[in-house]
């Protein structure tokens, strides 16, 4: 059965790739039907005709050749006609700009009609023309149609006049347009009302948009509930302007817009919403007041709408909570997670969830998030926990209540909740650190390592807790010696930093037992070949070693940040923010300067440069109980390690050529872009490169890749801008040895997949692999990629 049906479909699709071409050929008969003298007098077959016409375009075929035909059959009082007619004229009128001066006697004609659709339809395919030399025949029809009897006409009029103003704006302020729109403000019918405020904002959007008198405001404002929803929406996004001049005036504004709270519309209610905090923006006692009139009805949309608006209605929530909390805290069961909910949807209720908590709420509100650990989304379950220390760290009240759920956590022997809780127990302990002698050693006999042998994050946590509450732990300095001694087998820079840190304060609490197990941390970080941060901060430990053991003891060990609840959005921002409610930046979480302005926040690549933090978490502020233990002990470290000073200059980035053991090229090749092109174009591709690049392209990443080639030989010779996510290199090498062989590269940087790919021609394949190798040692010498790619 499968396979008959596909074949019919094949079947269908033959027939009618058979139809379309033989209509194709059939325009020409076409025109000689709609010329006969029998079909023309026949009102049905004429009809036939015309729809067929319309057919042929519909289906992209050009029916441009009949443009005078299509026009004699506009003269007809068959009102399906007219309309095929108009939509035929409107298709075809710009690329037929003479021939469309035919149909004007016509259309104007047809303005004039008895029948207000006819009046309607010719006024609207006029303004649909968008022929420039048809401008001064639409004005007096235009002018007509806003004084028409019907409110169809009047609308149709209303619209044309934004058409006018697109053509030539000179025109409608010639012709006074902008008053007659005014006056139509007041028209009894709702729908010519609303259309001839959206005109006049649009025509007038140079000058700031329409003047909102108090007149004006209050005749939109009486008359808001017999608009469309949509036209509802545009009203009070005009609204936003207006300034009352009395409290008692914005209170009475307040009570006309109550009622559109309860509107069943998401764009009305918040349209109404916005209107609500601007009227009120100065009034800092009634802030609780609107939040807390605005809250029903923000909460039944929420509950009751498909996801999507859901979720766009708990980030305006969201921004509520952030500016007033104490209002949603006793509807916080509203915002529980239920089962069919999406995972963007769950991942905001938490977030508020965290935002609202109280001492009321808190043991409710941890139990919720407590049954969203075990979801079977695995980021869900991580959101969850990371919730649940927010609030410790938020409130000091319930620590207690989430140590006990962080402890269950663990208990549950799943990896991924295990890493989290250490990385949220890191958090808690910098928060409270007093509480570490009651913590560590519990924690540190529940936790298992093996858990997180593939978290990064939750090494880092744990070996920080190592390093800063090794005094509370018997077995610190041999926990932290597994991670030493398999340091060559790490692959994550920040957790090799950590370690280095928190080795050297356990150092300095229990010297004797971390002496030798420091020298080898020191020594494999010092020759650490492909993190060169790991190798300077060892390098910088080691000095300070060398030179002033209690120095290096005050700086590493050093008073350290208590952490706060969260990083706020700054208050200017979010004051911003709150002025541009109902719109994109309250999803985005910041004005809409930053992601529509010309002058674009981000970088060319669409990500901002990053920058490498290597603070350090907290440290202690504890005296060491055995000076002359650490006295003796750095002089034999020192002693013991003079030689590695020796490594350093081997990892430091030099400026100067470098000539790669791989293949000799010389340092300054020559190579003009005609011959470059000449060579490209002869020669076929012999090599391949391809590699993943270690972070996240930036607008810096494209100069790093010409000075890491420069610095081999190889050399620029053109490069295109970000196009399509991609950016274009051309490289050439010429070799050392025999200065007619060039290697030449096109090259290709995918943003969004951090991948460095080439194509490499040679004039001599035998050497071309070669080529490659040095392009690779040269993206890894400019720490672009890693050396294990080689």
């Amino acid at each position: 059965k499968l396979f008959h049906f596909f074949l019919s479909l094949v079947t269908m699709s033959s027939k009618k790739s058979r139809a379309y071409e033989s209509k194709r050929s059939d325009v020409n008969d076409l025109r000689t039907l709609i010329r006969q003298p029998d079909v023309q007098k026949d009102p049905v077959k004429y009809r036939q005709a015309v729809e067929k016409v319309i057919l042929y375009m519909t289906l992209g075929i050009d029916v441009s050749r009949l443009f005078s035909e299509i026009v004699l059959a506009s003269a007809t009082r068959d009102l399906v006609q007219k309309k095929l007619v108009y939509l035929y004229l409107c298709n075809y009128a710009e690329s037929n700009a003479e021939l469309a001066l035919l149909t004007v006697n016509t259309l104007q004609k047809d303005c004039r009609d008895t029948n207000p659709m006819i009046r309607g339809l010719a006024l609207r395919s006029m303004c649909n023309l968008r022929v420039s030399n048809l401008i001064e025949y639409l004005t007096i029809p235009l002018r007509d149609g806003l004084a028409d009897t019907s409110p169809y006409v009047r609308k149709t009029a209303v619209v044309g006049c934004i058409k006018l103003y697109y053509l030539d704006p000179a025109v409608v302020e010639e012709n006074d347009i902008p008053d007659a729109l005014y006056s139509m403000i007041g028209d009894k019918n709702p729908q010519v009302a609303a259309n001839a405020v959206i005109a006049l904002e649009e025509i007038l959007s140079g000058s700031g948009g329409i003047i909102l008198t108090k007149e004006i405001a209050y005749s939109l404002l009486n008359r808001l509930k017999d608009f469309s929803e949509w036209n509802q929406h545009a009203i009070m996004n005009v609204l936003l302007r207006y300034k009352p001049q009395t409290e008692e005036e914005i209170f009475d504004i307040l009570n006309l817009l109550d009622e559109r709270l309860k509107h069943s519309n998401t764009g009305v209610v918040l349209s109404a919403c916005r209107l609500f905090l601007r009227l009120t923006e100065d009034f800092d006692d009634m802030v609780e007041d609107i939040c807390e009139r605005m809250k029903l009805p923000l909460i039944t949309l929420m509950s009751s709408a498909p996801p999507e608006i859901s979720h766009t209605v708990l980030n305006h929530i969201h921004l509520l909570v952030k500016r007033c909390p104490i209002v949603y805290a006793d509807n916080y069961k509203a915002l529980y997670c239920r089962y069919n909910d999406p995972p963007y949807v769950k991942s905001k209720k938490l977030t508020i969830l965290t935002d609202i908590v109280t001492e009321s709420n808190v043991d409710k509100i941890v139990e919720e998030l407590a049954a969203c650990v075990t979801d079977i989304d695995e980021d869900m379950a991580r959101l969850s926990v990371q919730c649940v220390g927010k609030i410790a760290i938020k409130l000091p009240s319930a620590l207690n209540t989430i140590l006990n759920a962080l402890f269950a956590f663990i208990e549950l022997r799943t990896p991924h909740l295990a890493a989290e809780t250490i990385v949220i127990m890191r958090d808690v302990l910098r928060k409270y650190p007093e509480q570490a002698s009651d913590i560590v050693e519990q924690l540190y006999g529940l936790v298992n390592p093996a858990d997180f042998a593939d978290e990064g994050a939750a090494r880092e946590a744990f070996v920080w807790l190592l390093g800063e509450h090794g005094a509370h732990l018997e077995e610190a300095p041999y926990a932290i010696e597994s991670y030493i001694d398999n340091i060559e087998e790490e692959n994550a820079s920040e957790v090799k930093l950590q370690l280095l840190t928190s080795s050297l304060k356990l150092f300095f609490k229990r010297p004797p037992e971390m002496q030798l197990m420091l020298g080898r941390l020191l020594e494999a970080s010092i020759g650490d070949e492909i993190h060169q941060d790991v190798h300077d901060r060892a390098l910088l430990y080691y000095r300070l070693l060398s030179t002033d053991h209690k120095e290096a003891q005050r700086i590493v060990c050093g008073h350290s940040a208590s952490v706060n609840a969260a990083i706020e959005t700054g208050v200017e921002t979010m004051a911003q923010v709150f002025k541009e409610f109902n719109t994109l930046s309250v999803m985005y979480n910041q004005p809409y300067v930053n992601f529509i302005a010309n002058e674009h926040p981000y970088d060319i690549l669409g990500q901002p440069d990053a920058t490498v933090n290597t603070s350090e978490d907290g440290d202690n502020d504890s005296d060491s109980d055995g000076e002359s233990d650490v006295d003796v002990a750095v002089g034999q470290l020192v002693d013991a390690d003079d030689d590695v000073t020796s490594q350093q200059h081997h990892h430091h980035h030099h400026a100067n050529f470098v000539q790669s053991a791989h293949l000799s090229l010389r340092r300054k090749p020559t190579l003009s872009p005609p011959e470059f092109e000449r060579m490209w174009t002869t020669q076929e591709v012999t090599m391949v490169v391809k590699d993943i690049l270690k972070s996240v392209p930036t607008a810096s990443t494209p100069s790093l890749i010409e000075k890491a080639m420069a610095k081999f030989g190889v050399s620029i010779i053109a490069s295109s801008p970000l196009q399509g996510g991609v950016i274009k290199f051309f490289f050439f090498g010429q070799e050392e040895a025999d200065e007619s062989v060039f290697h030449l590269m096109e090259a290709t940087l995918d943003v969004s997949g951090r991948t460095f790919s080439g194509n490499i021609k040679s004039t001599n394949a035998d050497t071309s692999g070669m080529f490659a190798m040095v392009v690779r040692e040269a993206l890894s010498d400019g720490d672009l990629i890693s050396m294990d790619l080689l």
